[in-house]
């Protein structure tokens, strides 16, 4: 066999080392105009300083001040019903009739008796008066002018039991006219005329009255967040049927003891209704006003990250985001207290943190969403006045 011609072994050279060379290139600069990745876009916003109020928050439902259950006092059939659910009334006005079954016949006869008392009365008092005249010339013995002071007596105080009776009676006959203990609103009428009422009917309350032109509520109140609550404290509620409003009140009074099995303790607001907007019954949320926090710093919730517990935000510097710890305080749902680690005006990152690390380049979206492209809120607490509670 003839030897292989030596003029092929450059060729194999060179196709064995095209590969190693193209290798070798990719480790070597770009060439000029061709395409890198940009930094990521994140969207950011400033830190805020701020009077920050830290409240007491509760699920709450709207009582009326005052409730009164209006019922017959006297037996009878209920002639009729002079208000209805959701009339306004007045104290004193009268609600309802009732037609007795006997009083009328028992003041006849009390009226029948007072009639013989007084009859016997004035002749006791006749006797006694002659009596009393002819003691002095021994007519009438000692004994018999006595006999007839003490008949003037029995009469006259069978006069007055009469005239009591009669009294008791007409005080009965005027409880037929059932009246409003109190002024307010007819919440619920449960009886129809012809319903035979009373005390031993066993019917129960003819309506109920409430007066709704102050509500009031109770906040459940932890032990640890006692301390700072008090008579007096502002406080609000707002509930559910009127999203966005926000309706004043006081704290009136508390409970002097805590419940044993839930350890906790009631303080009662109560909201001033004048206008009629509240209704009984209405769930919502009641809040009351423990403390302020002056100038502190507030940040969206959106901007803080958790790693082991440990809260942080990445702040943008230029074009570079640091990862900055914090301390935080009062949780306002949508924003956060920060006690310690950021500084009023400092830009923090609020949307495209994740993936983010310390140093890292990025491109800062200012007053932009940067999912939806909208025009974002400039405040990291959303809307005035927000509150919210110490963060644990």
């Amino acid at each position: 066999m003839k030897p292989r011609p030596l003029h092929f072994l450059p060729v194999a050279a060179w196709l064995l080392g095209a590969p190693l060379a193209g290798m070798g290139c990719s480790s070597a600069a770009a060439p000029p105009g061709a395409r890198t990745r940009p930094p990521p876009l994140v969207g950011v916003t400033k830190a805020e300083a701020r009077d920050v109020p830290v409240e007491i928050h509760a699920p709450v439902d709207l009582r009326p001040l005052a409730s009164a259950d209006v019922g017959a006092k006297t037996l009878g059939y209920l002639d009729a019903v002079l208000a209805d659910r959701g009339d306004k009334v007045r104290k004193g006005q009268i609600l309802a009739l009732v037609r007795p079954s006997d009083l009328p016949d028992q003041l006849a006869a009390a009226r029948g008796t007072l009639a013989s008392a007084q009859a016997g009365a004035a002749l006791a008092r006749t006797s006694f008066d002659r009596a009393k005249a002819l003691a002095p010339t021994a007519v009438v013995s000692q004994q018999e002018l006595q006999q007839a002071q003490g008949g003037l007596a029995a009469a006259e105080a069978a006069e007055e039991g009469a005239r009591a009776q009669i009294a008791a009676l007409a005080v009965r006959l005027g409880e037929t006219r059932i009246e409003s203990p109190l002024s307010g609103v007819v919440a619920q009428r449960r009886l129809d005329p012809g319903t035979l009422v009373g005390p031993t009917a066993g019917t129960g309350a003819i309506m109920t009255v409430v007066r709704v032109d102050t509500l009031r509520v109770f906040v459940t109140i932890n032990e640890h967040d006692l301390r700072g609550v008090g008579v007096g404290n502002t406080a609000h509620v707002e509930v559910d049927a009127l999203p966005g409003r926000r309706f004043g009140g006081k704290v009136v009074r508390l409970a002097p003891t805590f419940d044993p099995t839930t350890r906790t303790l009631e303080a009662e607001v109560q909201i001033d209704n004048s206008s009629g907007e509240l209704r009984p019954g209405m769930c919502g949320r009641g809040s009351i006003l423990i403390e302020t926090h002056p100038g502190a710093v507030v940040v969206p919730a959106t901007a803080i990250q958790f790693n082991d517990k440990q809260a942080y935000v990445f702040v943008v510097q230029g074009d570079t985001a640091a990862r900055r710890e914090l301390t935080l305080g009062v949780d306002g749902g949508n924003w956060l207290e920060v006690k310690h680690g950021l500084a009023a005006g400092e830009e923090v990152v609020t949307a495209g943190a994740e993936g983010l690390s310390n140093g890292a380049k990025v491109r800062a979206s200012r007053g932009v969403d940067p999912y939806t492209g909208a025009k974002a809120d400039a405040s990291p607490a959303g809307k005035p006045g927000a509150t919210g509670t110490a963060h644990n």
